[in-house]
């Protein structure tokens, strides 16, 4: 009888004793099946961070080359503006120059226009000057003017008489010699001067100062009078016999 008691006992201590075991045994795998779990979301959690980085690496890769390409495109738009902007001063300073040489073409033809104008009013100060002559001869002869041939009015040599100089023409005859000169501007009142005349005759040099002499003058002097000493222009007034 003790013998089975003492042999159901050790049956029983056996079993606690596997069954110990197997606890410990199944703490050490879930311990191990733990930290597996662990290491496992853990190279996990390191491969997606490492897939982060390479993803966030490509990322950064491609906005560096966005970047260069950007930074080439503005390069190269620099470079286009330089360029535009170089012909445009070549061309700018073309049409500088072009329009220097156009002012200063301008310019010339405005002197020479101008000179040409300053001459036709000196030509048509003399012109104006010589039919004042013409008239005053026509009332200065006794007949009005005769002969075969229409009557002429010559510069007065301030040396010489009429006689002389119209005998030395084709014009032979002296009617008269007139010296007439005239003021410029309009006339203001009904006592103011206009101009003077005289009749020295044909047998006479008369005034011989070169001041009255045409010929004599400088070309500018039908501008001249009393003012400047230049009182008369002296003309003989010639027929043909």
């Amino acid at each position: 009888a003790v013998v089975s008691t003492q042999s159901g006992h050790y049956g029983r201590d056996s079993s606690m004793h596997n069954i110990v075991s197997l606890n410990d045994l199944v703490t050490e795998l879930s311990e191990k099946i733990a930290k597996l779990t662990i290491s496992s979301a853990e190279n996990t959690a390191e491969m997606k961070l490492s897939k982060a980085e390479t993803t966030l690496s490509r990322a950064a890769r491609s906005k560096e080359i966005e970047d260069l390409k950007t930074d080439a495109a503005r390069v190269s738009e620099v470079e286009s503006l330089k360029e535009q902007i170089g012909t445009l001063n070549k061309a700018f300073s073309l049409v500088l120059e072009n329009k220097e040489v156009a002012l200063a073409g301008m310019t010339t033809q405005m002197e020479a226009m101008k000179e040409e104008q300053v001459e036709l009013d000196r030509a048509h100060a003399w012109q104006a000057l010589h039919m004042a002559a013409a008239a005053a001869c026509r009332g200065s002869t006794p007949t009005g003017g005769s002969g075969p041939n229409g009557n002429a009015v010559l510069a007065k040599e301030n040396t010489r008489s009429c006689d002389q100089v119209c005998g030395a023409s084709y014009f032979n005859v002296c009617d008269a010699d007139i010296s007439i000169s005239g003021y410029k501007g309009q006339a203001t009142s009904y006592s103011q001067r206009l101009g003077h005349f005289y009749n020295y005759g044909c047998g006479s040099p008369g005034n011989t100062s070169e001041r009255f002499d045409e010929v004599k003058a400088g070309g500018d002097g039908v501008f001249s009078d009393h003012s400047t000493g230049n009182w008369y222009y002296r003309f003989c007034c010639c027929r043909k016999a």
